[in-house]
Protein backbone atom coordinates (compact mmCIF):
# COMPACT_ATOMS: atom_id res chain seq x y z
CA UNK A 1 0.00 0.00 0.00
CA UNK A 2 1.13 3.52 -0.76
CA UNK A 3 -1.27 5.29 1.63
CA UNK A 4 -1.77 8.22 -0.71
CA UNK A 5 -3.29 11.52 0.31
CA UNK A 6 -6.22 12.23 -2.03
CA UNK A 7 -5.39 14.65 -4.85
CA UNK A 8 -7.20 17.95 -4.35
CA UNK A 9 -9.57 19.51 -6.84
CA UNK A 10 -11.22 18.16 -9.94
CA UNK A 11 -9.41 15.68 -12.13
CA UNK A 12 -7.65 17.14 -15.16
CA UNK A 13 -9.07 16.61 -18.64
CA UNK A 14 -7.66 13.44 -20.15
CA UNK A 15 -7.59 12.71 -23.87
CA UNK A 16 -7.03 9.49 -25.76
CA UNK A 17 -6.72 6.59 -26.22
CA UNK A 18 -4.04 7.34 -28.82
CA UNK A 19 -2.32 9.42 -27.85
CA UNK A 20 -3.36 9.25 -24.22
CA UNK A 21 -2.44 12.14 -21.96
CA UNK A 22 -3.34 15.06 -19.76
CA UNK A 23 -5.00 18.08 -21.38
CA UNK A 24 -5.46 20.49 -18.46
CA UNK A 25 -3.86 21.39 -15.12
CA UNK A 26 -0.45 20.97 -16.75
CA UNK A 27 2.46 20.52 -14.39
CA UNK A 28 4.91 23.45 -14.28
CA UNK A 29 7.96 22.65 -16.39
CA UNK A 30 10.35 22.96 -13.43
CA UNK A 31 8.39 20.30 -11.53
CA UNK A 32 8.37 18.06 -14.61
CA UNK A 33 12.13 18.42 -14.85
CA UNK A 34 12.65 17.74 -11.13
CA UNK A 35 10.61 14.56 -11.46
CA UNK A 36 12.55 13.51 -14.57
CA UNK A 37 15.89 14.10 -12.83
CA UNK A 38 14.81 11.86 -9.96
CA UNK A 39 13.49 9.19 -12.32
CA UNK A 40 16.62 9.00 -14.44
CA UNK A 41 18.84 8.83 -11.34
CA UNK A 42 17.31 5.54 -10.18
CA UNK A 43 19.86 2.71 -10.13
CA UNK A 44 20.40 0.81 -13.38
CA UNK A 45 17.88 2.75 -15.48
CA UNK A 46 18.83 4.13 -18.85
CA UNK A 47 17.08 6.66 -21.07
CA UNK A 48 16.08 5.94 -24.62
CA UNK A 49 13.36 7.00 -27.05
CA UNK A 50 10.00 5.57 -26.03
CA UNK A 51 8.73 2.48 -27.78
CA UNK A 52 5.07 3.26 -27.08
CA UNK A 53 4.44 6.98 -26.65
CA UNK A 54 4.42 10.20 -28.64
CA UNK A 55 7.56 11.75 -30.12
CA UNK A 56 9.64 13.64 -27.55
CA UNK A 57 8.33 11.55 -24.64
CA UNK A 58 11.29 10.54 -22.48
CA UNK A 59 11.39 6.89 -21.50
CA UNK A 60 13.20 4.82 -18.91
CA UNK A 61 14.30 1.25 -19.38
CA UNK A 62 16.01 -1.44 -17.35
CA UNK A 63 18.78 -3.43 -19.03
CA UNK A 64 18.26 -7.12 -19.74
CA UNK A 65 19.34 -9.15 -16.73
CA UNK A 66 18.64 -6.37 -14.23
CA UNK A 67 15.71 -7.02 -11.94
CA UNK A 68 13.18 -9.77 -11.83
CA UNK A 69 9.93 -7.91 -12.39
CA UNK A 70 7.15 -9.73 -14.25
CA UNK A 71 6.46 -9.09 -17.95
CA UNK A 72 3.47 -6.95 -16.89
CA UNK A 73 5.91 -4.50 -15.25
CA UNK A 74 7.09 -3.39 -18.70
CA UNK A 75 5.22 -1.50 -21.40
CA UNK A 76 7.22 -2.74 -24.40
CA UNK A 77 10.65 -4.27 -24.33
CA UNK A 78 12.25 -3.12 -21.08
CA UNK A 79 10.46 0.28 -20.97
CA UNK A 80 8.74 0.66 -17.61
CA UNK A 81 7.90 4.39 -17.58
CA UNK A 82 7.84 7.49 -19.74
CA UNK A 83 7.05 11.14 -19.17
CA UNK A 84 5.19 13.08 -21.83
CA UNK A 85 6.44 16.33 -23.43
CA UNK A 86 6.16 19.60 -21.51
CA UNK A 87 2.80 20.58 -23.02
CA UNK A 88 1.31 17.52 -21.24
CA UNK A 89 3.53 16.67 -18.25
CA UNK A 90 1.81 13.43 -17.25
CA UNK A 91 3.49 10.04 -17.28
CA UNK A 92 2.64 6.44 -18.01
CA UNK A 93 4.02 3.68 -15.83
CA UNK A 94 3.24 0.15 -14.77
CA UNK A 95 1.90 -0.80 -11.36
CA UNK A 96 0.56 -3.94 -9.71
CA UNK A 97 -3.26 -3.96 -9.95
CA UNK A 98 -3.84 -3.27 -6.25
CA UNK A 99 -1.42 -0.31 -6.30
CA UNK A 100 -2.99 1.08 -9.47
CA UNK A 101 -6.41 0.86 -7.79
CA UNK A 102 -5.08 2.91 -4.87
CA UNK A 103 -3.62 5.54 -7.25
CA UNK A 104 -6.93 5.82 -9.12
CA UNK A 105 -9.06 5.85 -5.95
CA UNK A 106 -6.95 8.69 -4.52
CA UNK A 107 -7.41 10.70 -7.74
CA UNK A 108 -3.78 10.62 -8.95
CA UNK A 109 -4.39 8.97 -12.30
CA UNK A 110 -6.45 6.74 -14.57
CA UNK A 111 -6.03 3.41 -16.30
CA UNK A 112 -5.10 3.63 -19.97
CA UNK A 113 -8.15 2.73 -22.11
CA UNK A 114 -6.18 0.47 -24.48
CA UNK A 115 -2.97 -0.57 -22.69
CA UNK A 116 -2.21 -2.09 -19.31
CA UNK A 117 -0.55 1.04 -17.87
CA UNK A 118 -1.49 3.87 -15.53
CA UNK A 119 -1.57 7.52 -16.54
CA UNK A 120 -0.34 9.50 -13.53
CA UNK A 121 -1.12 13.21 -13.55
CA UNK A 122 1.80 15.63 -13.55
CA UNK A 123 2.48 17.34 -10.20
CA UNK A 124 1.13 20.88 -9.76
CA UNK A 125 3.11 21.70 -6.60
CA UNK A 126 6.13 20.60 -4.58
CA UNK A 127 3.86 18.55 -2.31
CA UNK A 128 2.30 16.80 -5.31
CA UNK A 129 5.78 16.11 -6.68
CA UNK A 130 6.51 14.07 -3.55
CA UNK A 131 3.35 12.00 -4.05
CA UNK A 132 4.03 11.37 -7.74
CA UNK A 133 7.63 10.46 -6.87
CA UNK A 134 6.31 7.91 -4.38
CA UNK A 135 4.19 6.35 -7.15
CA UNK A 136 7.16 6.30 -9.56
CA UNK A 137 9.32 4.57 -6.96
CA UNK A 138 6.66 1.88 -6.52
CA UNK A 139 6.59 1.34 -10.28
CA UNK A 140 10.38 1.05 -10.32
CA UNK A 141 10.26 -1.55 -7.53
CA UNK A 142 7.67 -3.48 -9.54
CA UNK A 143 9.93 -3.50 -12.62
CA UNK A 144 13.02 -4.51 -10.66
CA UNK A 145 11.22 -7.26 -8.78
CA UNK A 146 11.65 -5.58 -5.40
CA UNK A 147 7.86 -5.15 -5.09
Amino acid sequence: MLTLTPRTGAAPRVFGPAPHGQGSQISPIMLQEELWERMRALPYVYMSPTLVSVPHARALFLPEGVGTGPAAAFQRGREWAHIHPHHDGSLHLTLPARVEAEVIDAGWGVHHPAQDVTLVYGPRSAAELETVWKIVQRSYRYATGAE
